[in-house]
């Protein structure tokens, strides 16, 4: 039996989300298949296509979004860790 490695639990979802490119010129559909804290499961048709960093649109007017990096590939999906702005310390 394998062990699971993943920092936070994972909960099963079937939403329809949008990949959209770092400059925005490209968008490919996908769907959220699971998703926890930190990161996510995306099915789509071309993984293979998909930038290694992106914007993840969850919302119709793209109000709901998460920066991801990619993490793993495979031929119908990719594996996503939400990117973490980091704040900035004034001194």
């Amino acid at each position: 039996m394998s062990r699971d490695r993943r920092k936070a639990r994972r909960s099963i979802v079937r939403h329809f989300g949008v990949i959209l490119s770092g400059d925005g010129s490209t968008r490919f559909p996908c769907m959220l298949i699971d998703v926890s804290a930190t990161g996510a499961r995306l099915e789509l048709r071309a993984p293979s296509k998909v930038p290694d960093e992106f914007t993840l649109l969850l919302s119709r007017d793209a109000a709901v979004r998460r920066k991801c990096k990619v993490s793993w590939r495979s031929e119908a999906a990719v594996g996503v860790q939400f990117v973490v702005a980091q704040s900035k310390t004034t001194g």
